[in-house]
């Protein structure tokens, strides 16, 4: 009875359902939206030119974990979901084609280009300090003209050769928060055309000439928090100290030429382009004393000299990863996704217009199994019960799309490894293994349809939120667990509160054949086979889904 109550914990819990300076005079950006249902849909961090033209983003995708996505002029490609959960921050696709994918909770994920991207986990290598890296906490990653690969870490720069790891520690700068050790929480890396080094960190910023690091300073006093730092076509080095809650001389952006700090601008960036035109491109703070209003900015190439000519094409809460195409067009990610500037539109790939979109709060949402076996327990006349049993299993991500207040599409997903948390491990270690968790790490339900009741109508009430009456939602998806998928449908109650607190409430009940995914240990189907420890094939699976709304 024992065996048969953790055999049904082990199957339940793996099933999901599943402004500072204003613009400038330029005309003001139009705004058209796309939709591509597997780009990334939250934060970009970085955006990284790849081979043949192709866009790489990284960044987390919710609160946890992120991803890395290709863009190849037609389609996203997600790049790091063979690998599982992690947090995505950089991407490099270096000389070779290889692929190098920094984290910042697991190392560095390496594709050799020899198998190509998809094929499978045998074609990546994972480095983390056992293999010589300086910290698992990898904020960037990049190739010097010599093919050497640099990471900025949390514990310093590594410098990997091809075949070992070279740490670097930086030393104390004067005036850092009392406290050295930001300088060696590395946030970016770039070599300029003499060779050397230059150093952003959480501390100060230095130069690394191949001997020594020196801080860089201006009257005394460093670029703290420095995120990114470039060279220009003239041999210029752009950089930006840390605009926010402590207010310094070396806040803003700045250009040195090689002896003297020019202040540009108060604008922060937290990262900086230089396009063909020469004109500076920023994404970051709009004002010293609030970074929590930033801009994608661009100051023209003939103001440089003088006061900058600046112009705002787009505003927000955060704005990070910039990057030039090879056709001229700049890309940024803020934390609602990737977007595209051709000169004229803003492209936006996720958000469709009319439609709005809600991540799912996994710490609020909540999937719960029910199973059971065929056979009762008895001790006498008395009915010992069937052997139920209930448990919840993760999510790692998910979002809900909603147009016109009714629910057009979603996906959800769930974390295969977290059946770990639910298993006895004693009885496991008697039981043959059901999931590879290693080769399927995520099991995943996308929505394809939805059907809603009382003729497709929807009262509105006076608050300003939508219901749908009784709960006649039906919502069709495609559920793949273990690499099988199968289309499902179950029925849900909706509640929508766009007018109130940009909340959605859905609340569900599921009912599967496990056999159906290939999970038929003790099953019905076997009876003859399996003795009296009889699994019933049947799982029920209960959801309270709450998503909130991404504000633009």
């Amino acid at each position: 009875m024992k065996h048969i109550h953790v055999y049904a914990l082990l199957l339940m819990s793996v099933f999901l359902i599943s402004c500072g300076q204003n613009k400038t005079g330029l005309p003001q950006a139009n705004i058209k939206s796309e939709i591509n249902d597997i780009g990334p849909n939250i934060m970009v961090r970085n955006l990284k030119k790849g081979r043949n033209g192709a866009i790489l983003i990284a960044g987390p995708n919710n609160s946890s974990f992120g991803d890395v996505f290709r863009y190849d002029g037609k389609s996203f490609t997600n790049l790091t979901n063979k690998i599982g959960p992690h947090r995505f921050w950089d991407v490099l696709e270096d000389r070779r084609g290889n692929m190098w994918f920094a984290t910042t909770d697991s190392g560095v994920y390496y594709y050799n280009n020899s198998a190509p991207l998809g094929a499978g986990v045998k074609s990546i290598q994972h480095f983390t300090t056992k293999e010589g890296l300086a910290n698992n906490r990898v904020m960037s990653v990049y190739e010097d003209k010599a093919g050497m690969i640099w990471f900025g870490t949390g514990s310093g720069i590594s410098r990997f050769d091809g075949k070992s790891f070279q740490n670097f520690t930086i030393p104390n700068a004067p005036r850092v928060y009392n406290d050295g050790k930001w300088n060696n929480d590395v946030n970016t890396v770039v070599e300029d055309k003499t060779g050397k080094l230059w150093v952003g960190t959480r501390g100060a910023a230095f130069v690394y000439d191949g001997k020594k690091f020196t801080a860089l300073t201006h009257n005394g006093e460093p670029f703290i928090d420095v995120w990114s730092i470039i060279e220009d076509k003239k041999g210029n080095i752009w950089l930006s100290g840390f605009n926010g809650f402590k207010v310094s001389q070396t806040g803003g952006l700045w250009r040195y030429d090689g002896s003297t700090f020019t202040k540009v601008s108060e604008r922060g960036a937290n990262t900086i382009v230089e396009d063909k035109k020469g004109n500076i491109w920023t994404t970051g703070s709009v004002n010293p004393a609030n970074p929590t209003v930033q801009a994608l900015s661009r100051y023209a190439a003939n103001s440089l000299d003088g006061k900058p000519m600046v112009t705002e094409l787009k505003s927000g809460k955060a704005f990070y990863g910039l990057l030039e195409a090879n056709d001229g067009s700049i890309w940024f990610g803020d934390a609602t996704g990737v977007y595209r500037y051709d000169g004229k539109t803003i492209t936006d790939f996720y958000n469709k217009a009319d439609q709005k979109k809600y991540i799912i709060d996994t710490k609020q949402s909540v999937v719960v199994w029910k199973g059971s076996m065929v056979f009762g327990g008895w001790e006498g006349t008395k009915f010992l019960g069937d052997g139920s049993n209930t448990g919840d299993v993760d999510i790692l991500k998910g979002e809900l799309l909603i147009e016109n207040s009714r629910l057009m599409s979603g996906a959800v997903e769930v974390d295969m490894k977290t059946i770990e948390n639910f298993v006895d491990q004693r009885s496991l270690n008697q039981l043959p293994a059901f999931f590879d968790v290693k080769k399927f790490p995520v099991a995943a339900f996308a929505i394809t349809k939805v059907e809603t009741g009382n003729g497709g109508n929807a009262k509105v009430p006076n608050d300003g939120s939508i219901r749908v009456n009784d709960g006649n939602v039906k919502v069709t998806g495609n559920l793949t667990i273990e690499g099988i998928t199968k289309a499902v449908t179950f029925p849900a109650k909706m509640q929508f509160k766009d007018g109130m607190d940009g909340i959605v409430e859905m609340n569900g009940a599921l009912i599967i054949d496990r056999t159906d995914w290939g999970i038929d240990y003790s099953s019905e189907k076997h009876f003859d086979k399996s003795g009296d420890g009889i699994i019933s094939d049947e799982v029920k699976l209960f959801m309270k889904i709450v998503a909130k709304k991404v504000k633009r």
